[in-house]
C-alpha cells in the first residue's frame, strides 16, 4: 500500500516534468523560427557544414579557410549539413537557421533532465523539477541556444557530466567527458585546474588519475584521427588550438567585467591599463584565479571535519565540503570577470553549475548566485545582440554595460562570500523549512504574526498635530508654487484660413517707427509674411514668421521700419493666428489700428481678420514663460484645447486623460497659461499631503511623515514639473495612490479581516491603476509592481494556511482549547479558518483582481478616448481605439529622432544631463530667465544609494512593510532600461517618491540606533531647503543675473541652462 501511495505523486512529478520539457522546446522552437540570431554564427556554422559534405573529415581543415572550432561539434555539423541539403533548404531561410539552433535547444532540454535526474536522488521529486523549471523556463538560457543560435548550452552539457563523474563513483569517466568538451569549445580547459584538484585532494589515486588521462587521449584521438590522419597529424591538432586560444587578441570583446569597466572592449592586449598591459593584467588575475580556486578546494578537503568548525554541526558533517561543482563555479566566475579575451557568452557555464552545486550541496545561497548571474548574463546577450542587429559589432560600454559588469562583481563577491561559509565554516544554508525543526520553527512565527494581524492593523490615524504639520506645509508650497504661474488672460478668438495666401492690410492712421511685431498663434502650423508700405499699392520689405511649434505663444517678428500699412499674409491654409500686437520703437504699448482691409480673404474661413486686433488687453510686448507655453506645452495645452473645441487632435502619442484634466482647467479659468497650468499645479500641491498619509503609514511616526513631505516640497523636479502644463504630474499622482492602496491592501490578512473588506483598497489601488493608465502609459508600468505585490500577499496566505494544517495536524483542536483557556478557542477558531478558507478567498480574490485590474481600468482607458475619436475619421469605434494604441505603440518604438538634451535611464539618479525647459528672451544685458528640470542634488544624490540600501536592509531584517517601496520604484525603472528610444531626465520623476520613502526609512534605522542621528536627519531637510533657495531662480524662470546662474548653479559643463 505505501509504495502504492509513493508512486502516486512521482508519477505525478514525472509528468509535470514531461509538460515542462514540451513547453520549453516550444518556447524554442516559436524563439528560434521568431529570431534571426548572430547570423554571423548561424552563417559560419553552414558554411561549415557544406564543406564538410563537400570534402569529407579529412579535408576539411585546410590552409586559408577559417575554421576556428575543434572537431567535436564538427560531427554535429556533418549531420546537420547533410539534413539541410536533403531538404534543400536556403542559408537564410527560418527553417535552416532553425535546424542549426537544434542541437542546442536540445541540450537545454537534456540540462534540464539531468537536473532532475540528479535532483530527485538528494533533494526529493518537488525540488528536483523545480530545478528543471528556473532552468529550461530561464531566459538567459534560450536566448543562447535559440536565440542567437550559440552552442553554449550544448558544451556546458558534456562539462557538468564531467564534474558529476568527477564528484561520484567513476571519477575515470570524466576524462572522457573533459575531453569531449575540450573537442567541442577549447574553453573548456579554463577547468582543468579544478580536476586536478580534485584528484589531488580527493587522494583517487594515481591509477585512477592515470586511467582518466587515457581514456580522455583515446577520446580525443578516436574523434580527432578521421580529421588529422592524413592533415597534418599531431602537430595539425595542436596548432589548431594553438591558433584558436591565441586569437581576438583583446581585453574584452563585449563581456560587462572589470576590464569593461576599465575601458578595455576591443582594446589590443598590448594597450596599457596603469602601468601594465591588458594582457599582463589578464595573466595575472588568471593566475590568482587558479590560487584563489587552490585555496578554497584546500580549505574544504575531505579530510577535515565539519563538526569541529565554528558554526559547524553534526547534521552539517553529512555534506561534502569539497565540491567540484563550487570549485568549478568559482573559477569560470572569476576568470570571467578578471581574464583576457573574454567574450559575452562565457558566464553561461555557469547558470548550468551553480544549480548542480546546489543540489549537491543544498545551500539556497548559490540558488541567488544562478539567479543573479541569469540576469547579467541575459542583459549581456541580449544588448550585443540588438547592437548586432544595429550594425555594431562592438558593443557599447554605456550605462547598462557600466551597470551589469558591477552587479556581476557584486555577485562575485557573494559567491565568494558563500564558498568562505561553507568550505571554512562548514555552514550549509538549507531552504527554510527542508529540516524539522526548521519548519517547526517556522511556522510558530508565522502563526504568530497571524495572530497579531488578528489584533490589529497597522494604519496610524491622522492626529491634530499631523494635520496642522500637513497643512502648513502644504499651504506654504502652494503659495510657492501658484506665485507667477502664468498669466489669467491670453487672446481667445482666432482667425483660421481656409486657402493659401489669405491677406489683408492694416492701416495705422500714419506713418510710425515699427520695432516690432508679435502674433499669438493657435493650433496647426503656418508662415505668415508681413510686407510694409506708406501706401497701399506697393509694399516692400518682406519679413516671415514662422509659426511652427509656437502654438500659444507670442513670436516676434523684429521690423525696424517706418510704415504706415503693414500687409499680412498666410503663405498657407489653415493657419491659425489669435491676436497680432504692432509696436512702435521706444514704447511697450500695441499702437492701435485704425482700419482692416481684406483683399484676400475666403468667405470659408474660421473667423475674420478683424478677430486679431479685438483683444489689446491680452498684448504683450515682451513673450516669456508668464504668457506663453514652452517646451512641452506647445502639445498638451493644445491637445486639451482641441478637446474642448472639438478640432482634430494633434498629439496622440499618450493617453488622453491627463490632458482632459488640463482641459478641465481651461475651460474653467480660460484660454491662459494660468488655465493650462493650474491643474497640475493643484495635483503637485496634493501630492504633499498624500506623501505625508503615506509615510505615516509606512514608519508610524509623525515626524517621518513630516520629513517625507519636506523632502518632497523641497524636491526641484517635482516643483518644476509639476508647474508647468504636461502629463508627467497627473502620472505620478496616480501611482504614489495605486500603491499607498495596494500597501493597505498588504495589511489586510484575509484570514483576520472580513474577505469584502479587504478587496476595499485592492479594488481602490485597481481603480486609480485604470485612471494612472490612461493618462501616461509609465503608470501601467507600475501595475507589474502590483502584481508581483499580489503573489507575495498570496503566497504568505498559502504559507499561513500550510502553517496552522501542520500545527492543527500535529497539536489537534481539543488540545488548543484545553492548553489556552478561553483563549484558546480563539485561536483554534483562527487557525480552523486559516486552514480552510485559503483556496475559496484566493478564488474570490484572483476573480476580482480580474474586474479591479482588467475590466475597470478598460472601461476607464477606452472611455478616455472619446474626445480624440470622435474627431476622428469613422468616429468612436473598437477598430480606431485599438489602431489608436498601434500608433502610440509604433511612435514611442520607432522613434529614431535625437535631441541635445537627452539622457539614458542610468543617469538620472546622478543628474548628468538635466532638462533646459525655459530660455526666457529679450532680457536686459547680463540678465537671465531660465527654466531647468533635475532633482535636488542632496536628495538624489544620496537617494539613489539609499534604495539600493532599502532594499537590502528590508529583506535582511524581513521588514516586509517597506517591501511596496522599492517595488514600486523597481516597476516603474526597470522598464526604462529597455526603452531604446531618447529618453529626457524628467522619466524619473515616477520614482522621486518612493526615493524619498527610501532615504527617510534609512533615517529612522539610524535614529533607531543612534538619538544624535535626528540631528543629521534635520541638517539633511535644511541643507535641502537651502539648495532649493540657491535654485529656485532657474527653477522658476525669475529673471536674475546671468552670472548667478553660471557661477553658482552650473556645477557641471552637462549642467546647461
Amino acid at each position: 500500500m505505501r509504495k502504492d501511495e509513493n508512486l502516486q505523486p512521482r508519477l505525478a512529478y514525472k509528468m509535470l516534468l514531461l509538460i515542462l520539457l514540451v513547453a520549453a522546446f516550444v518556447i524554442r522552437i516559436w524563439s528560434g523560427l521568431r529570431m534571426e540570431g548572430y547570423t554571423g554564427d548561424l552563417t559560419t556554422f553552414m558554411y561549415w557544414a557544406d564543406r564538410l559534405q563537400q570534402t569529407g573529415l579529412g579535408q576539411f581543415y585546410e590552409k586559408g579557410v577559417f575554421a576556428d572550432y575543434p572537431p567535436g561539434y564538427l560531427y554535429v555539423l556533418y549531420v546537420l549539413g547533410a539534413i539541410k541539403s536533403a531538404l534543400a533548404l536556403a542559408d537564410t531561410s527560418a527553417a535552416a537557421r532553425l535546424l542549426f539552433k537544434l542541437p542546442a535547444i536540445l541540450a537545454d532540454l537534456a540540462a534540464g533532465f539531468l537536473l532532475y535526474r540528479l535532483g530527485r536522488g538528494k533533494l526529493g521529486e518537488r525540488l528536483a523539477v523545480a530545478l528543471a523549471f528556473i532552468y529550461l523556463l530561464n531566459p538567459a538560457v534560450w536566448i543562447d541556444s535559440a536565440n542567437w543560435g550559440q552552442i553554449d548550452g550544448f558544451f556546458a552539457v558534456f562539462l557538468v557530466l564531467c564534474l558529476n563523474a568527477l564528484a561520484g563513483r567513476k571519477p575515470t569517466h570524466s576524462g572522457v567527458w573533459f575531453a569531449l568538451a575540450v573537442l567541442i569549445k577549447p574553453q573548456a580547459l579554463i577547468f582543468t585546474p579544478v580536476l586536478l584538484l580534485a584528484f589531488l585532494l580527493q587522494k583517487k589515486g594515481w591509477k585512477t588519475f592515470l586511467l582518466t588521462v587515457l581514456y580522455g587521449l583515446l577520446t580525443t584521438v578516436i574523434l580527432a584521427a578521421p580529421f588529422y590522419w592524413n592533415n597534418g597529424g599531431i602537430n595539425g591538432f595542436y596548432q589548431l588550438y594553438r591558433s584558436t586560444l591565441s586569437s581576438y587578441p583583446y581585453a574584452v570583446l563585449n563581456t560587462f567585467n572589470l576590464f569593461s569597466l576599465a575601458g578595455g572592449n576591443w582594446k589590443p592586449l598590448t594597450e596599457k591599463w596603469g602601468f601594465l598591459t591588458f594582457g599582463t593584467w589578464g595573466n595575472l588575475f588568471l593566475f590568482l584565479s587558479v590560487v584563489l580556486t587552490a585555496w578554497f578546494a584546500w580549505a574544504g578537503r575531505t579530510d577535515r571535519g565539519r563538526e569541529d568548525r565554528p558554526g559547524g554541526s553534526r547534521e552539517d558533517s553529512k555534506s561534502r565540503i569539497f565540491s567540484v561543482y563550487l570549485l568549478a563555479l568559482i573559477l569560470i566566475s572569476c576568470v570571467y570577470l578578471f581574464g583576457p579575451k573574454m567574450h559575452e557568452r562565457y558566464l553561461f557555464p555557469a547558470l548550468l553549475i551553480s544549480l548542480f552545486a546546489f543540489i549537491q550541496l543544498k545551500d539556497r545561497r548559490l540558488l541567488l548566485v544562478f539567479f543573479g548571474f541569469s540576469v547579467t548574463q541575459y542583459v549581456n546577450i541580449d544588448y550585443v545582440l540588438k547592437n548586432y542587429h544595429d550594425g555594431n559589432s562592438a558593443t557599447p560600454i554605456d550605462g547598462i554595460a557600466i551597470v551589469t559588469a558591477i552587479v556581476n562583481l557584486a555577485f562575485l563577491a557573494y559567491l565568494l562570500l558563500t564558498a568562505w561559509g561553507i568550505a571554512v565554516k562548514g555552514q550549509i544554508r538549507q531552504l527554510p523549512g527542508t529540516s524539522r525543526d526548521e519548519r517547526h520553527m517556522t511556522d510558530k512565527l508565522i502563526l504568530e504574526e497571524l495572530e497579531q494581524s488578528a489584533i490589529s492593523v497597522r494604519n496610524p490615524r491622522m492626529q491634530r498635530k499631523d494635520w496642522m504639520w500637513v497643512g502648513a506645509i502644504t499651504l506654504l508650497y502652494a503659495v510657492i508654487a501658484l506665485y507667477q504661474l502664468g498669466d489669467f488672460k491670453s487672446p481667445s478668438t482666432y482667425w483660421q484660413t481656409t486657402a493659401d495666401g489669405e491677406n489683408f492690410y492694416v492701416d495705422l492712421g500714419s506713418t510710425k517707427s515699427l520695432e516690432r511685431i508679435n502674433l499669438f498663434a493657435g493650433p496647426g502650423q503656418g508662415v505668415v509674411k508681413m510686407e510694409f508700405s506708406n501706401t497701399p499699392d506697393h509694399w516692400d520689405h518682406a519679413v516671415e514668421l514662422d509659426l511652427y511649434g509656437k502654438v500659444f505663444k507670442w513670436s516676434t517678428a523684429d521690423t525696424l521700419i517706418d510704415a504706415r500699412y503693414i500687409k499680412f499674409t498666410a503663405v498657407s491654409a489653415k493657419t491659425i493666428v489669435h491676436e497680432a500686437a504692432i509696436y512702435g520703437r521706444g514704447s511697450n504699448q500695441a499702437i492701435p489700428v485704425a482700419s482692416i482691409q481684406k483683399e484676400a480673404v475666403s468667405p470659408e474661413d474660421t473667423g475674420s481678420p478683424d478677430l486679431l486686433f479685438d483683444e489689446p488687453d491680452t498684448d504683450v510686448y515682451r513673450p516669456s514663460y508668464m504668457n506663453s507655453t514652452y517646451f512641452d506645452e506647445i502639445y498638451h495645452p493644445r491637445t486639451a484645447y482641441e478637446y474642448l473645441k472639438g478640432m482634430p487632435v494633434y498629439e496622440n502619442t499618450h493617453p488622453p486623460l491627463g490632458k482632459i484634466l488640463i482641459a478641465l482647467g481651461i475651460k474653467i479659468f480660460g484660454l491662459s497659461p494660468f488655465g493650462w497650468r493650474i491643474v497640475g499645479t493643484v495635483f503637485g500641491i496634493g501630492m504633499l499631503p498624500l506623501m505625508y498619509r503615506m509615510a505615516l503609514t509606512l514608519f508610524g511616526r509623525s515626524r517621518y511623515a513630516i520629513t517625507a513631505t519636506l523632502l518632497f516640497a523641497l524636491d526641484f523636479m517635482h516643483f518644476a514639473q509639476t508647474r508647468m502644463a504636461t502629463i508627467d504630474v497627473y502620472a505620478v499622482f496616480f501611482l504614489m495612490v495605486m500603491y499607498y492602496f495596494m500597501h493597505r491592501y498588504m495589511s489586510h490578512n484575509f484570514y483576520t479581516i472580513p474577505l469584502g473588506k479587504t478587496l476595499i483598497p485592492l479594488g481602490l489601488a485597481g481603480l486609480f491603476f485604470g485612471i494612472g493608465s490612461a493618462s501616461k502609459w509609465n503608470v501601467a508600468y507600475g501595475g507589474a509592481g502590483l502584481a508581483v505585490m499580489l503573489g507575495m500577499y498570496l503566497y504568505a496566505r498559502f504559507r499561513e494556511m500550510q502553517a496552522a494544517r501542520r500545527w492543527m495536524a500535529q497539536n489537534g483542536e481539543t488540545s488548543l482549547e484545553e492548553t489556552e483557556g478561553s483563549g484558546g478557542a480563539s485561536r483554534s477558531n483562527l487557525y480552523r479558518i486559516t486552514a480552510n478558507r485559503f483556496t475559496r478567498n484566493t478564488v474570490i480574490t484572483l476573480a476580482s483582481c480580474v474586474i479591479f485590474f482588467i475590466v475597470i481600468p478598460a472601461i476607464i482607458y477606452s472611455l478616455s478616448f472619446i474626445p480624440v475619436l470622435n474627431e476622428a475619421a469613422g468616429g468612436y469605434t473598437f477598430k480606431n481605439l485599438i489602431n489608436a494604441q498601434i500608433h502610440m505603440y509604433d511612435y514611442h518604438s520607432q522613434l529614431t529622432a535625437t535631441h541635445p538634451y537627452s539622457s539614458q535611464w542610468w543617469q538620472w539618479p546622478f543628474m548628468k544631463r538635466p532638462l533646459w525647459l525655459y530660455n526666457g528672451p529679450d532680457l536686459a544685458p547680463g540678465m537671465k530667465a531660465t527654466m531647468v528640470t533635475m532633482g535636488n542634488p542632496l536628495i538624489w544624490w544620496t537617494g539613489i544609494f539609499a534604495i539600493l540600501l532599502t532594499i537590502w536592509v528590508s529583506i535582511k531584517r524581513r521588514d516586509r512593510v517597506m517591501y511596496s517601496v522599492w517595488i514600486a520604484y523597481l516597476s516603474v525603472y526597470i522598464p526604462w532600461v529597455l526603452v531604446p528610444r531618447y529618453t529626457f531626465i524628467y522619466h524619473y520623476f515616477t520614482m522621486v517618491p518612493f526615493m524619498i520613502l527610501g532615504i527617510v526609512y534609512m533615517m529612522k534605522l539610524g535614529e533607531e540606533r543612534y538619538t544624535w542621528f535626528k540631528k543629521i536627519r534635520i541638517s539633511y531637510i535644511l541643507l535641502a531647503a537651502l539648495l532649493f533657495l540657491l535654485f529656485y531662480p532657474a527653477l522658476s524662470g525669475l529673471t536674475v543675473s546671468k552670472a548667478y546662474i553660471d557661477n553658482l548653479l552650473r556645477w557641471f559643463p552637462s549642467w546647461d541652462f
